[in-house]
């Protein structure tokens, strides 16, 4: 299977996947696996001996079986279509489940930290998105959820950017009952504009009336909410079929909460 028929599919069928050279490109196709294939496979040079190759490939049909009898479909990809994919710094590796994000097709984010990637890529794209609005200053709030202790980190996400209280924790500022987790003073350069490659800009019509806002009529300020409510079939249940197909969660995984971080400020 190719990349680009990959990406192509729907969500639900391209979720999770495999990167893997053990197995050629015909046994990515949805019919059941079964030691048929063993003979053809062993006729393809995979670098090992005969005897780890076999190890390999049957390792493999086990966990593909595993992961079908609960309700998931395991989609192996080659090192070589995996280079058209986007992965965090480090993957992919072998062993390794990852899942598609749901709303930018190319990346594919390890099982165990699917959660705290994805979350994280949208309080970026939020603060992204007010910067080249023209905010002058922004003030992230954690009404509820995760706090800056469960690894989502700020600190990077506007670099060069100067800052005020990143990291401050829930005892020592508070606005209105809910704690301080930034506060960001910056100097716009540029008119106000909206990127053209935000990914989740599309799915979140609130946004898009702030933004419109802010160039069609002058708004001077701004509250947007960045919300975590949707884990994607990607909880413990999944993390222990991936386990017990003797496959890998890619580290500690990282459950679901729900989330809702504010972020509130002025413009230019």
């Amino acid at each position: 299977m190719s990349t680009g028929k990959l990406l192509e599919k729907p969500y639900n069928q391209r979720r999770i996947i495999l990167v893997t050279d053990r197995v050629p490109g015909p046994v990515t196709s949805n019919k059941p696996l079964s030691r048929r294939v063993i003979p053809t496979l062993l006729a393809i040079p995979f670098g090992l001996s005969g005897v780890l190759a076999s190890a390999a490939i049957e390792a493999y049909i086990k966990a593909r079986r595993e992961m079908r009898q609960g309700g998931e479909d395991l989609i192996p990809i080659s090192s070589a279509e995996a280079a058209q994919l986007r992965f965090p710094v480090g993957h992919p590796r072998g062993k390794v489940v990852y899942i598609g994000h749901p709303v930018d097709p190319p990346v594919y984010l390890p099982l165990a930290d699917f959660h705290r990637f994805l979350f994280e890529h949208k309080v970026a794209e939020a603060l992204r998105l007010i910067r080249s609005l023209g905010a002058v200053t922004i003030q992230v709030l954690r009404v509820e959820g995760w706090d800056q202790t469960a690894g989502i980190g700020l600190a990077a996400a506007l670099p060069g950017v100067q800052q005020a209280g990143v990291g401050v924790s829930v005892a020592d500022e508070r606005v209105g009952g809910r704690s301080v987790l930034s506060t960001m003073r910056l100097n716009p350069t540029q008119s106000p504009s909206v990127p053209a490659d935000l990914v989740w800009l599309p799915h979140e019509p609130l946004w898009q009336e702030v933004a419109q806002a802010r160039i069609e009529s002058g708004l001077d300020s701004f509250v947007i909410d960045v919300r975590s409510t949707e884990d994607y079939g990607v909880n413990a249940s999944l993390k222990a079929l991936v386990l017990k197909a003797g496959l890998d969660a890619g580290g500690s995984f990282v459950e679901h909460r729900h989330t809702v971080w504010r972020l509130q400020g002025t413009f230019s």
